[in-house]
């Protein structure tokens, strides 16, 4: 009998302990999530604040212009607004793409597609953001004609990464892209000759609202990498990246055949 007591005791002892236990990996998870959520809003509200400064000074300007009327500096001005607009309405596409694929539970869709006219299809959608000093040079490996994948994710993840080449490329320069076969897998090699990424800031490339030190000058979020990460995770494709500053960057996506 006092056996018997004995281990219910030990085993009372060790309910608490699992409860104990449990308890602190929710404060912890509590904790992380109220963290998350705060610097979540401190980013937004950063990203935000900016262009809607702009448009109220603009429009301050535009309603002097008007007083004055001096149309030249109206129509510069609405222009203005129209990028700033521009730019509030492709953040709130890209946070908003991005928690929608965080939360997506649908089962992934894979079909075999023309890989030539795929390629052609998101030339044409990264021509409106090329300059006259950019050049896409793309290479296909012979006799890969077609590959399998969701056409919309992969799609995004490589218009993404192309549309940074030429951001990040201020200067021009050439924007190289490989696409072969590599064991188990087709690469998707992106070079380009732009400003580049320093060492540091590597390693926080792909979170949200994150930029390097470097690009404090050109417009942008913070979020297409992050976009191209969850798409990536979705899409079971591996995304790597090397880069050196003032040298340029290279991405390889890596799809299952």
């Amino acid at each position: 009998m006092n056996r018997r007591k004995k281990n219910l005791k030990t085993g009372a002892g060790s309910s608490k302990h699992r409860t104990g236990s449990f308890s602190k990996q929710k404060n912890f998870f509590n904790a992380r999530l109220k963290k998350l959520q705060s610097e979540f809003i401190t980013s937004t509200s950063h990203q935000f604040r900016t262009p809607l400064s702009t448009l109220q000074s603009s429009v301050d300007l535009l309603e002097l212009y008007i007083e004055k009327e001096n149309t030249a500096r109206q129509i510069e001005i609405i222009s203005k607004i129209k990028r700033s607009i521009n730019y509030l309405t492709d953040t709130v596409d890209r946070i908003t793409a991005l928690y929608k694929f965080g939360s997506s539970k649908e089962k992934l869709k894979l079909k075999k597609i023309n890989l030539r006219k795929f390629i052609n299809d998101i030339l044409d959608e990264v021509a409106v953001n090329i300059s006259t000093t950019h050049y896409v040079n793309v290479n296909i490996e012979s006799g890969l004609n077609a590959i399998k994948c969701n056409e919309f994710i992969l799609k995004q993840i490589l218009l993404n990464i192309i549309n940074n080449a030429i951001k990040f490329s201020p200067q021009g320069g050439q924007i190289q892209m490989d696409i072969k076969t590599e064991k188990k897998f087709v690469e998707f090699t992106i070079r380009d000759e732009g400003i580049g990424i320093d060492k540091a800031d590597l390693k926080n490339l792909f979170q949200p609202f994150f930029r390097g030190k470097n690009v404090s000058t050109i417009p942008g979020a913070g979020l297409g990498l992050a976009i191209v990460k969850r798409l990536g995770q979705i899409h079971k494709t591996r995304i790597l990246c090397a880069s050196e500053v003032n040298k340029g960057t290279q991405f390889r996506v890596s799809i299952p055949r």
